[in-house]
């Protein structure tokens, strides 16, 4: 039993970092690659292109002098949960708050290195967003989940 749930281990931080590392190169490109061009993927649906993303989830605007020490409160608060959940059980929450942490440190990484966050995914009916932001997303979605099992 303790080998099998290693192994489910392991392939959950390999996924996590796959998406993570992936997030990365794409910000790279996005920034570096494209040369302010956007590349239609599904035309008049969604773009890839270069959106330098000064405010915070869903562009809600907010002083940056206040963003990152935000969001590195967050962060580090997610870590410690996450450190302290680990010890006892391996599930659902454990596996969202790991999501949520890879995704707000990437995100937090461009903050700290460019001054905004690099967004490249261009749904015409959504704001611009990121893998990162989406591994936020599916980390919230399973805490959800993980919260509404146990009633």
């Amino acid at each position: 039993m303790k080998k099998r749930r290693l192994q489910k281990i392991a392939s959950i931080f390999t996924s996590v970092i796959f998406l993570f590392i992936i997030d990365r190169i794409l910000k790279y490109w996005a920034q570096y690659g494209l040369y302010h061009a956007k590349i239609d993927i599904i035309k008049n649906w969604l773009t890839f292109e270069l959106f330098k993303n000064q405010q915070i989830a869903f562009s809600i605007p907010l002083p940056q002098i206040i963003i990152i020490p935000l969001i590195i409160i967050i962060i580090t608060i997610l870590i410690a949960l996450f450190i302290q959940r680990i010890k006892v059980y391996w599930g659902l929450m454990e596996i969202g708050l790991l999501f949520m942490i890879a995704g707000a440190v990437s995100n937090v990484y461009d903050r700290l290195q460019h001054g905004f966050v690099i967004d490249y995914l261009n749904f015409y009916f959504l704001p611009v967003f990121n893998i990162a932001d989406v591994m936020v997303g599916i980390g919230v979605i399973m805490i959800i989940i993980s919260m509404f099992r146990k009633k």
